[in-house]
């Protein structure tokens, strides 16, 4: 017989089980910001500081950079990704051996919280439409999401994807792995590039991004989702993708574990969803919602159901939950669809085994 995995603690005893602290060590962290410039030869950079005052006696500072020799109204395109498709393969390690090798990394310098602190008020972007005295939308009574702009792990590891197709939500899921969603990649790159370009952005809120950001240099799928608007069985099965940046930011940011989902997990109210939703705060502000139930849908390859409330711009954030005897939160899928009945999440064991693949070959 099959070990069964155990199963994810509920909502409700999670900060009996995981103490909210602060950091571990006072560290300063090295910050990296990124832009691109097009220039018909090396561009010469110059860079200066310049004391921002914003009163309580915190010092913030100003980075000036000036770039002489860019081309006059040329844009720049940050890299396209390279990859190929994945294929599933029969499993060859037992789900209690990869839970050991995909566990989550919490850094000495960040605090912990397993539920955002510095919650704020949300403001509303985008109305829902009305039907017939009734609401048509994917918020399921009272809207339970949080805004907040906590940047204690693991609120640092969730952040804003930023593509050409638009922007979504992603999680750190290794030292320099994201997360995502498929159909926010624009899969229509030339030939020898799988993709156009991927920026990621952790912890952004309000265009601030304490933790700099990364680009995409790799990435791995398993189907592509056609671009047509509309997400399809199949699609909404495999709706996520392993994105490998360009530098290990997950060492600054800390990561989630991942694991398959378990079916013995159905209607257990112990999962969270974060993500960035374009109907509050115009997606420029992280929102969590925390102790909703899923429902796997008996399937190898599985869409989650669930009501959580969300909005398109919370796509590719991570579905995660707590387990005894971990540091941190492991996803088990990414927010992918929604109806008015069901919003749905792709995951399963297949999403897990992607996850491998990216960190074994990108370490």
């Amino acid at each position: 017989m099959p070990k069964r995995m155990e199963k994810p603690i509920r909502m409700k005893d999670l900060e009996r089980r995981f103490k909210p602290r602060g950091p571990r060590k006072k560290t300063p962290i090295a910050l990296e910001r990124r832009f691109h410039v097009a220039a018909d030869r090396e561009p010469q950079v110059k860079t200066r500081l310049e004391r921002v005052e914003r009163g309580r006696g915190q010092a913030h500072w100003e980075v000036v950079v000036e770039i002489e020799g860019v081309r006059a109204g040329a844009r720049a395109l940050p890299p396209r990704l390279k990859g190929r498709a994945t294929k599933i393969q029969r499993r060859r390690v037992s789900e209690d051996q990869l839970a050991e090798q995909l566990t989550a990394y919490v850094p000495d310098h960040l605090g912990f919280n397993v539920t955002p602190r510095e919650r704020i008020k949300g403001f509303q972007t985008i109305r829902a439409p009305m039907a017939r005295r009734r609401v048509a939308t994917t918020i399921f009574g009272t809207d339970n999401r949080h805004a907040f702009q906590d940047t204690t792990y693991p609120w640092s590891t969730v952040g804003l994807v930023q593509t050409n197709r638009g922007s979504g939500s992603g999680v750190m899921i290794g030292p320099r792995h994201l997360l995502t969603v498929s159909h926010v990649i624009d899969w229509t790159a030339p030939a020898g590039f799988a993709a156009d370009w991927v920026r990621f952005t952790p912890s952004f809120f309000d265009a601030n991004a304490p933790f700099g950001e990364s680009y995409g240099v790799h990435i791995y799928w398993y189907v592509q989702e056609d671009g047509d608007g509309f997400i399809s069985g199949n699609e909404g099965n495999f709706d996520y993708v392993v994105v490998v940046l360009d530098r290990r930011l997950g060492e600054t940011t800390g990561w989630m574990g991942a694991r398959g989902y378990d079916d013995d997990w159905d209607h257990l109210d112990a999962w969270s969803h974060m993500g960035y939703p374009g109907d509050l705060n115009s997606g420029q502000r992280p929102t969590w919602q925390g102790g909703f139930r899923v429902d796997g849908t008996d399937a190898a390859a599985q869409s989650i159901l669930h009501q959580a409330d969300v909005f398109p711009g919370q796509s590719g954030g991570p579905v995660f939950g707590f387990w005894d005897g971990d540091v941190g939160p492991r996803a088990i899928a990414v927010q992918s669809w929604q109806l008015t009945s069901n919003n749905g999440a792709s995951g399963s064991m297949d999403m897990r085994d992607l996850v491998v693949q990216a960190r074994s070959d990108f370490a």
